[in-house]
């Protein structure tokens, strides 16, 4: 069943996810694990490592989203999150280099030597900016099958492709009205599974 006829819980996936509903926890973890990943690549981490670090990171997250208070600055979630996974990565490098130097060796300390320059780009606005742009597109990605094909066409039309409501009208041989409605609750969607976590999309 879509959502385009469905009334939408005022609680935001956050809040929701905070009040410990294991559907909004699953989706809050979906809609992160690709940023969360691309962190530890960005950090030198292997796929093995990565994945440690993920369920780490993980395990801190539900430990602590709780405490965790929501303000309307940009990327304030994004930034608690990446502190998380920063001292879960850094743990992770201090535990191999703390092994014997068979499995560590070399190659773990020179990899914790560098572990925290390539995330100490908190005031890089392209990296930022890429960070909140994977979050959107997976954002879309998991409410895609929520809408139908056709309003979700209509909706890419207008919001993505910049065309206006009375010309996807003409090209899809529907009404303006019934296409300006589609592109309302698509962005009222996304904007209430991204609320407290990044800026209105």
């Amino acid at each position: 069943m879509t959502a385009d006829g469905m009334d939408q819980t005022s609680l935001s996936l956050l809040h929701r996810a905070q009040q410990n509903e294991e559907d909004a926890w699953s989706q809050l973890i979906d809609l992160y694990a690709p940023l969360i990943c691309a962190w530890c690549k960005r950090m030198g981490l292997n796929n093995d490592d990565t994945a440690d670090v993920f369920q780490d990171t993980c395990r801190a997250v539900s430990n602590n989203l709780k405490t965790f208070v929501p303000t309307r600055s940009v990327g304030s979630f994004r930034s608690w999150l990446k502190t998380i996974v920063r001292t879960k990565a850094i743990d992770h490098f201090r535990k191999l280099n703390q092994q014997p130097a068979g499995t560590g060796g070399t190659d773990a300390q020179l990899r914790m030597a560098n572990v925290i320059d390539p995330m100490d780009d908190d005031d890089d606005e392209e990296l930022a900016e890429q960070d909140q742009t994977m979050v959107v597109q997976r954002a879309m990605e998991l409410i895609r099958p929520d809408f139908s094909a056709q309003n979700w066409k209509a909706f890419q039309m207008v919001a993505i492709d910049g065309l206006a409501a009375t010309e996807v009208a003409e090209m899809t041989g529907t009404n303006a009205q019934a296409i300006r409605q589609a592109n309302y609750r698509i962005r009222r969607r996304l904007r209430l599974v991204l609320r407290d976590l990044v800026d209105d999309p």
